[in-house]
C-alpha cells in the first residue's frame, strides 16, 4: 500500500477540534503510541541516508470522554519506504500486527538490527466524508517537542492514483485554513533529531 499523507504545525488544538466538529468531523477513539525505531545492521544500508523507516508500534487506544471504557493495546511492525514526491510525506507503507512486541523486538536485536529512539505520541483520530471519500485526521502532540500537529492521509494500491490522493488532502485542509506551502516532508523522528542536534 501507498500511504499518502500530510502534516502540518499547529498552535491551538482547541480551535481545531472546534473545526472539526463543525465540519461534521466524527472522533473516533484517541491513542498514544510508542514508537521504536530501527536501522538496518551495521554494513548493511543505512535508513538515515535512504529515507526509510523500520518500527515497533505499542498503541494504547481510548476515549477520551469516556474514562471508565477500557484501553485496548495493539501491536504492529511498520516498514515505511523512502518519500517518492517532494510535497508531502507520501511512501510506501507496509503494516503487519503482532502478538507480542517484546519477542519481536529481541529477534531485531539479535539479527544486527539497531534501536535507533523512541518516539512518544498522543494522538486524536477523526474521520471526515469529504467528496465521498472517507479521510482519518489525526490531532497529535509530542511531548519532546513540545508541539501539536494535524496529519491527514489516504491510503491507496496505485501510483496513478497519487497525485488524485494528494489533491483531495489539500482541498480538505483548506476547509480549516491550512495552505500548501505549510506542509511538512520530516517525519516525527526526522523533528526530534534535528531538535537533539541542536541542543
Amino acid at each position: 500500500m501507498i500511504e499518502v499523507e500530510i502534516k502540518v504545525k499547529i498552535s491551538d488544538p482547541n480551535q481545531v477540534r472546534k473545526r472539526f466538529e463543525e465540519n461534521k468531523g466524527v472522533y473516533k477513539i484517541s491513542l498514544h503510541h510508542e514508537d521504536t525505531y530501527f536501522n538496518m545492521p551495521k554494513g548493511l544500508r543505512d535508513f538515515k541516508q535512504t529515507d526509510e523507516a523500520l518500527r515497533l508500534r505499542k498503541s494504547i487506544e481510548f476515549n477520551k470522554d469516556n474514562s471508565e471504557k477500557t484501553q485496548k493495546i495493539n501491536y504492529f511492525i511498520t516498514y515505511k519506504g523512502k518519500k517518492i514526491d517532494k510535497t508531502t510525506k507520501t511512501r510506501e507503507e507496509i503494516e503487519v500486527k503482532i502478538n507480542e512486541i517484546e519477542d519481536m523486538k529481541n529477534l531485531l536485536i539479535i539479527l544486527g538490527f539497531q534501536e535507533v529512539f523512541i518516539v512518544v505520541k498522543e494522538r486524536e483520530l477523526y474521520e471526515f466524508l469529504f467528496k465521498d471519500v472517507r479521510i482519518e485526521a489525526l490531532i497529535d502532540y509530542l511531548p519532546i517537542l513540545k508541539q501539536h500537529f494535524v496529519e491527514v492521509e489516504l491510503m491507496t494500491e496505485s501510483y496513478e492514483d497519487i497525485k488524485k490522493s494528494r489533491k483531495i488532502l489539500f482541498q480538505f485542509l483548506e476547509k480549516f485554513g491550512i495552505k500548501k506551502e505549510e506542509s511538512i516532508r520530516k517525519s516525527y523522528l526526522e523533528l526530534i533529531a534535528g531538535k537533539l542536534d541542536k541542543i
